[in-house]
């Protein structure tokens, strides 16, 4: 199916939005490679398969185009178009498509249809939530609408977010004030609000419900054509509740992206309340109506920008996402690890940095390495990927994530690896080799701080956990605070009064706290000192704080092997990462005394725990957003000297 003439009518004028968006995503710190450009190197026929896809499916079912169109907003309205929408129930989690606003949705098999054509062509690049967007500016253009440049680089959520009844318009809600609310959360203005509902010029509403109070003496009766309500009401006798065939917005022209809902809001032949509702006398949106009403280009100019608008709504910025392989499913579901695939989701933020970084052709080099030597170690010692995150959580709490902690000892300097709490940590050498590889590629420009902030992220990964995009940007610190090490970091005998204060020292809650203490689900202790005196002096205190059983074990354990016994933190599957780690705390067999004291009755830590434990779904999402917290954490003075080191272990003057 050919475009129409009209449908390059918009571009122009929205070309300037387009820009402003994209400089404005940028100031706030969302990824800078939000444009139309984003897929031409990694997917250039992406728009085209995206294109081609639509038209044979609306080909066989002309249907498609508007319900494309619908997906669309009632993805972007909940928590950004993030793609959750597309996702099916789990035992988890319910899907969005099961709530009330989005039973009557289509189209989803479309969707399904291009990203399957795309992976063919360029496996695990364009998010679903780039397709719907895509394929919501075509079905426009189909239906004899305008067309507009799409930005481009959406992530699609790993998660549903349980609240369409709340953020989506209520159709039987007829207050201009409401609707201006609803469209206002999400940055949308009055212009933008009229535009949009301007896609009700096509498609139909499959159940009376929406309408029956408006045609029968309820809300919004007082605002309708009698002649008009008559016919609806006649149509609703009918025993489907007109749920098959439909009514359509738009009587006279219901297939063709036109003026004419415009018009019929003029006559008080609006179908719905909310449409009914912009043609109020005085208001700037009743004005718009009359303009839009007599000047189609003035609609399509107006329509083109508020949908790129609209598609420039973005998810909270701690919300987990990938680049989903099928649409319907999240990565993590289908077990694949840190491989090219796991790593193309890498997203590249903060202005400067991710545009030199890209423009240097350091964004695969960067996936390539840090994903490839991970894997290699990790063959060959299980225990590399525990070490790393653990290697993470250690350089961020002594003054910030900028890499002291790999930093050797010098005449003039002690290092933080010697520091007490630090005499443990493994996996320099992995950093090591990520970093060797970078140089050879792209020398002089990732910091040996970002490779430990990816490395941390597929290390996660590779034990099956969740996967986020990485924060990056960050420079290496000149020197090391082998003090700061021994004071700053919490030990594991720590209360949880103690474990509160120093992570909000850091700027992490409570629950940042308890969901990055479930990376104690893998790993362990060398050392029985750090558990010994729960293990010895609470035996036998009430029994509230330690399992008799569990204390006899480890107790047992020590002593055979003179108080050096190497203890799992996660007894039952210490080399994966689940919850199991706060199903153990629920029976007071958590290892350290900082384990156990987040089930602490009556506090959001115990309340968390066995959240946690109950829903892995819950903690995976807590903890990659904690991470991305944590791994924001920035030196404590703004003054502190810092480079891009050409090796981990030595400032640049001495190397």
């Amino acid at each position: 199916m050919a475009f129409s003439s009209r449908a390059v009518v918009a571009v122009a004028s929205v070309a300037l939005l387009v820009a402003a968006l994209a400089s404005s995503a940028a100031a706030e710190g969302y990824p800078v490679e939000y444009t139309e450009s984003y897929y031409d190197n990694t997917c250039p026929n992406a728009q085209n398969i995206v294109r081609s896809v639509m038209e044979r499916s609306v080909a066989a079912n002309p249907r498609m185009a508007p319900a494309i169109l619908r997906l669309f907003f009632h993805d972007c309205f909940v928590n950004g178009c993030d793609g959750s929408l597309l996702l099916n129930s789990t035992d988890s989690f319910e899907s969005e498509k099961k709530e009330t606003p989005n039973a009557s949705l289509a189209g989803f098999d479309v969707i399904d249809d291009i990203k399957s054509e795309l992976e063919r062509s360029c496996p695990a690049t364009v998010s679903c939530a780039d397709v719907l967007a895509l394929a919501s500016r075509d079905a426009v253009a189909m239906l004899g609408g305008p067309s507009w440049g799409v930005l481009l680089g959406r992530k699609d959520s790993r998660y549903v977010t349980k609240n369409a009844t709340e953020e989506l318009p209520d159709p039987r809600n007829g207050h201009l004030d409401v609707l201006l609310g609803v469209f206002g959360k999400h940055g949308l203005d009055e212009r933008d609000l009229t535009a949009l509902s301007g896609a009700h010029t096509v498609g139909k509403a499959h159940s009376c419900d929406n309408f029956e109070d408006r045609i029968d003496g309820g809300e919004g009766y007082d605002d309708i054509d009698p002649s008009y309500a008559a016919e609806l009401r006649q149509t609703c006798q009918r025993p489907d509740n007109c749920e098959e065939a439909g009514v359509p917005f738009d009587e006279r022209t219901p297939m063709k992206f036109d003026t004419l809902y415009y018009q019929d809001l003029l006559f008080k032949r609006g179908l719905l309340a909310t449409d009914q509702a912009l043609y109020t006398p005085g208001s700037w949106a009743g004005e718009l109506v009359l303009t839009y009403s007599r000047n189609q280009e003035a609609f399509f100019a107006d329509f083109a920008r508020a949908m790129v608008k609209m598609g420039n709504i973005r998810p909270d910025p701690w919300t987990p996402t990938e680049v989903r392989i099928k649409c319907s499913v999240a990565n993590g579901r289908r077990r694949f690890g840190c491989s090219a695939r796991r790593c193309r989701g890498t997203r590249l933020h903060r202005s400067g940095i991710s545009k030199s970084l890209r423009s240097r052709g350091v964004h695969g080099e960067l996936r390539r390495a840090s994903c490839s030597v991970m894997e290699r170690h990790a063959a060959a010692n299980p225990h590399t990927a525990p070490a790393i995150l653990r290697l993470f959580f250690h350089d961020c709490f002594v003054n910030g994530c900028d890499a002291s902690i790999l930093l050797n000892a010098t005449d003039s300097m002690e290092s933080e690896k010697d520091a007490k709490p630090n005499a443990s940590v493994a996996g320099y050498g992995v950093i090591e080799d990520i970093k060797s590889e970078l140089e050879r590629s792209c020398p002089a420009t990732v910091s040996c701080a970002d490779v430990l902030a990816l490395a941390a992220r597929d290390a996660v990964a590779m034990l099956g956990g969740p996967s986020w995009g990485v924060l990056l940007g960050r420079k290496d610190s000149l020197a090391a605070r082998m003090d700061m090490a021994n004071k700053d970091l919490p030990r594991p005998t720590d209360s949880l009064a103690e474990l509160i204060r120093m992570f909000k020292e850091n700027n992490l809650d409570e629950r940042d706290l308890t969901a990055l203490s479930g990376a104690h689900t893998v790993g362990r202790t060398h050392s029985c000192e750090h558990y010994e005196e729960r293990i010895y002096s609470l035996v036998g205190q009430g029994g509230d704080s330690i399992d008799p059983s569990f204390a006899a074990q480890r107790r047992q354990e020590c002593e055979q092997k003179h108080g050096n016994a190497t203890a799992p933190f996660d007894e039952r599957t210490p080399a994966k990462f689940d919850n199991a780690y706060y199903v153990d705390l629920l029976a007071r067999r958590g290892l350290l005394t900082s384990d156990q004291e987040l089930y602490t009755q009556g506090c959001e830590t115990g309340n968390l725990v066995k959240t946690y434990a109950m829903n892995g779904d819950v903690f995976f999402a807590d903890f990659a957003r904690a991470m991305v917290k944590m791994g924001n954490i920035r030196p404590k003075h703004w003054w502190t000297p810092t480079e891009v080191r050409l090796k981990c272990s030595v400032a640049n003057t001495h190397y």
